[in-house]
């Protein structure tokens, strides 16, 4: 009973030197290496001992590849290995139509009466989140806004109805379920009812 007594005051006792709270693997090397230590005087199981051993040759290591992975990946949730600057996306033309994700790039075009006036390529797939930084290099290039701005219902988002009004440019951005309400309109009370 004196021995299990012993080994539960020990298990107990705090032997970390320090606490931290971001994972660093010169922290994870010193805590595995602590726990071997505390193993190699105790009757401990041969699989506990090849775990520990598993975890102080590789953890570390893996850690510092998890970091720079994370650091290279951004905002973004994804990237490939060929082009880490792209993101997964589904494409438009898509051969097979078995919505495979391809390495690729979000590109935004301005027009004025048909003649390119600005691009901007970005890594976000969705349109939603490419409208702002998109003005804003306009912007940047141009040194004012435009004063209209006219897409497509991808765009449409509070967001950025927020950000046009703010800047003062008119926008002829549908929301998501514009057509949609138009259709259920006509569709549940006729083309002749008040509503519509």
């Amino acid at each position: 009973m004196a021995y299990t007594q012993e080994v539960a005051a020990e298990e107990l006792k705090d032997t970390a030197p320090t606490k931290f709270t971001s994972v660093d693997p010169e922290e994870v090397r010193k805590t595995v290496e602590l726990i071997d230590q505390a193993l190699k005087d105790k009757p401990v199981l041969d699989k506990v001992k090849q775990k520990v051993k598993y975890a102080k040759k590789n953890w570390p290591d893996k850690l510092k590849e998890f970091q720079q992975k994370e650091e290279k990946l951004g905002d973004r949730n994804s990237y490939p290995k060929t082009d880490p600057d792209a993101t997964f996306m589904k494409m438009k033309e898509d051969h097979i139509r078995n919505g495979q994700l391809k390495p690729g790039y979000n590109t935004q075009i301005s027009t004025n009466n048909q003649i390119i006036t600005h691009y901007s390529i970005h890594q976000n797939p969705t349109d939603t989140h490419t409208l702002i930084p998109h003005l804003q290099s306009f912007e940047n290039e141009y040194g004012f806004m435009p004063s209209e701005v006219t897409t497509d219902v991808g765009y449409g988002s509070e967001e950025n109805y927020d950000f046009l009004e703010r800047n003062k440019v008119g926008a002829f951005v549908k929301y998501t379920y514009f057509d949609k309400e138009q259709h259920q309109k006509e569709s549940a009370k006729g083309i002749f009812h008040i509503d519509n």
